[in-house]
């Protein structure tokens, strides 16, 4: 174990507050060959995938370890990241990826492929999402497009078998503001799915949800509709977040000088069932 990643672990580790794209740019120059390839996942490592300069095809990723930590900066925001994923190639783990990133530089790359073992020390730089890039994931096996600027509406999934749709998107006539992608499993049945916001567009107090589930035996995604009851406090998908261990999906909002939460669960039908509500203190 390189010192660089045991320095990483001994730190307190986190989440980053924001779940935005990475793209890792690393180069291989050995005495016999050189080449270059990119690697695409969130700042939690999910959707992660590879592509190699000069070729079109690319492979999924699966993530085996994420560490964060904080390193030296006083807003508790993590400054380390150490990624490693399973290469994926017809199914089959085929080889292995590791990045160390420190202070938003790559202090540490590298590729181990199975068949022979060989490590491939790669040197690399990191680019993080700006509000004009277009981002993308890989999520079991569909390719995610999407605007990472409120103002664009672009939104793609292309489907392994080249069924292309592009489902509405939220957006907001404010330059100033970005998207934020989650990517964790709303409905509990152990597949992913894929979560975006934006601030509301009044006074921007809580972030406005846009989710689409992903159904295993269609191997689409279908996007989650807001609950129509007439008890919930909240109109829209609002500031959501998920209890894995009580399966449960609780939104909350403004309303005056009022907050307000309230609680669902999905039903087999993915629809929201509410459950109950109450002001949020």
């Amino acid at each position: 174990m390189n010192r660089i990643f045991a320095n990483l672990l001994l730190c307190f580790t986190m989440l980053a507050a924001t779940v935005s794209a990475k793209t890792y740019q690393l180069s291989f120059a050995g005495q016999a060959m050189a080449f270059s390839l990119r690697i695409y996942c969130n700042t939690e490592g999910k959707g992660a995938f590879v592509r190699y300069n000069g070729q079109k095809d690319f492979m999924a990723l699966r993530l085996r370890k994420f560490t964060t930590s904080v390193l030296t900066n006083t807003n508790k925001q993590p400054e380390g990241y150490y990624y490693e994923w399973n290469e994926l190639l017809n199914g089959k783990v085929s080889g292995r990826y590791a990045v160390v990133e420190q202070s938003g530089k790559v202090t540490d790359a590298w590729y181990v492929r199975n068949k022979d073992g060989r490590r491939f020390n790669f040197t690399g730089v990191v680019n993080d999402a700006s509000i004009d890039d277009v981002q993308k994931y890989l999520l079991h096996g569909v390719l995610i497009t999407f605007a990472w600027n409120s103002l664009e509406d672009q939104f793609m999934f292309t489907y392994p078998d080249g069924k292309v749709t592009t489902p509405n998107f939220i957006s907001l006539d404010a330059p100033d503001k970005t998207r934020s992608c989650y990517i964790k499993d709303y409905n509990f049945d152990g597949y992913d799915d894929l979560g975006f916001s934006l601030p509301d567009a009044g006074m921007g107090v809580y972030q406005t949800f846009n989710i689409w589930l992903y159904n295993p035996a269609t191997k689409r995604f279908q996007r989650l509709q807001e609950s129509q009851d007439t008890h919930a406090k909240c109109s829209c998908l609002c500031d959501v977040t998920v209890n894995a261990k009580r399966k449960l999906l609780y939104t909350a909002c403004r309303g005056g000088a009022h907050w307000w939460q309230d609680v669902y669960r999905i039903d087999k039908n993915n629809r929201l069932v509410w459950l109950r509500s109450a002001e949020r203190e």
